[in-house]
Formats: structure tokens, sequence, C-alpha cells
């Protein structure tokens, strides 16, 4: 029974490999949904997905009525094949009604990858445009309508610059919210603003460990410090809905045993 078990769990494990390799290439399939003529110099929006599709209209509400003159495009990465069709109707069938959302870019992934699977299309994006900034919002997020113009007006190339802000002290749970100006140890990706060039290297996915794969936010954090980036706190208006659907419930204790192994115990 155990060898059983271990077979299975190493093939999943090269299928995930697998994947995961031809991801980095950019090779991944997508669907496309126009609201508007696209002229290059919209603001690109990553989310990644994973279980709530009854938010997805909302979502788009959101970023449609933003007031950032150049418009919106929204790049989509959902984990869960259970709702593909969902999410998909939902695309099909909203009417942006000459608002800010431009198009929508839309991928489903047979495995779930966790919410580091939005910075697949950061990678692909940098491809061509490494200086070009990417804002990150997660699904259980509401924000205000001057939320992308005053994000974009608030990137610095040099900075993660998040909503989500944090002074840590000795421990990962020891911490304070940090204010602008204040020294800033952790940034959560959900609200946030950064270089696309950041995740150019296939170092950022392959780098971290697997028992923590889905720890991106104390990942990123990590790998863009030690490459020479800032932890900036944004200026933003943000909201929580949906607390009992937040996986941030089960990593409260493997959140600060990834921090420990990355940065070692302090005190």
């Amino acid at each position: 029974m155990r060898a059983m078990v271990w077979a299975k769990a190493l093939a999943e494990r090269r299928v995930w490999l697998f994947i995961r390799g031809r991801y980095l290439k950019g090779r991944f399939p997508a669907k496309s949904f126009r609201y508007g003529p696209l002229k290059g110099r919209e603001a690109l929006v990553l989310i990644s997905l994973w279980n709530r599709p009854t938010r997805i209209r909302n979502v788009l509400e959101l970023l449609n009525s933003q007031d950032h003159p150049d418009g919106v495009r929204l790049f989509l990465w959902n984990n869960s094949r259970r709702d593909h069709e969902a999410y998909v109707s939902a695309l099909r069938e909203y009417d942006a009604d000459g608002g800010a959302l431009r198009r929508v870019d839309f991928v489903t992934s047979p495995v779930n990858f966790g919410s580091i699977s939005r910075f697949f299309w950061a990678r692909k994006i940098a491809v061509t445009r490494p200086e070009v900034p990417v804002i990150v919002v997660d699904d259980d997020e509401d924000f205000t309508s001057s939320f992308v113009r005053e994000t974009l007006a608030q990137y610095d190339p040099g900075a993660v610059t998040g909503w989500w802000a944090w002074t840590v002290g000795e421990s990962y749970w020891d911490r304070t919210p940090a204010g602008v100006g204040d020294r800033v140890d952790h940034v959560g990706p959900g609200g946030s603003v950064c270089r696309a060039g950041i995740f150019a290297d296939e170092a950022f996915f392959t780098g971290i460990p697997d028992e923590f794969r889905f720890l991106d936010d104390i990942w990123l954090n990590y790998y863009a410090t030690r490459h020479g980036y800032r932890l900036e706190k944004l200026e933003a208006d943000i909201s929580f809905v949906m607390d009992e659907t937040n996986q941030f419930h089960a990593q409260i204790d493997l959140k600060p045993r990834f921090f420990d192994l990355l940065y070692g115990p302090k005190g």
C-alpha cells in the first residue's frame, strides 16, 4: 500500500513538473474576451482564481468602473477546473458598455498551482515588456474606481509596492501595519504593483520549496529583496469580502515556518 501511494505521488509530481515547464515557456491555452479596442497603454491587472466563481462579475464591474484614462486589460488564471464553465459563461455574457475594461485573457489550469500562477502571466508579459508595471489584486478584494490610476501613480520600478504592508518584529506574526514611508518587511501581493521583469527569471517559480509552494506572498518578498527590490506601502482604499473562503486560515502555522526557513528565526 505504501509503495502504491509513493508511486502515485511520484507520477503526480512528474505531471506537475511537466505542466509547469510548459507554463514557464508561455505555453498555456488562453481564451480572450474583447470588450473594447486595445491601444497598448492599458493598465495590466493579474488575478488568480480558486474558489470564488460567484465573485467574477463583481471583479469585472470593479475594473470596468476604473477612471484610468487608458483602460484596463485583465489577465485571469483559474486553478479550479470545476469552475471553468462558470467563469467562461460570465466572461462571455459580460457587457462592459464602453467602460474601462478592454479585454480579459483567461486560463484554466488542469492542476492547482496556487496563486503563484498569476505570475505566469507576468513572466509572459516580461518577455517583451519587462519594464511595464503589473497590478495584482485578489478576487476577495473590493476597491474604489480610482484604484488603478492611483496605484500606477505610486509605481516605483525598484520596488514591490503593496497595500497589505507590515513591519515585522521578532517573528512572522509579530508585526504591525506599515504606513507610507515606514520600514516595510512584508507586503501581500493582493493590492500591489511591481515591475513585470521581476518574474522574468524562471528561478522565481522553481526556487520556492515544494512544501511551501502555495505561499507565494512570502516567497515574492524574499525573492524581490534578494534581487535588489525594496518593499513599499501602497496608499489605497481596499476591503476584504468572503472571508470564510480565505485560504489564510489553513496557513497560519505554515507561514511562520517558511518565514523562518528563509530568513532564520530572529531573537
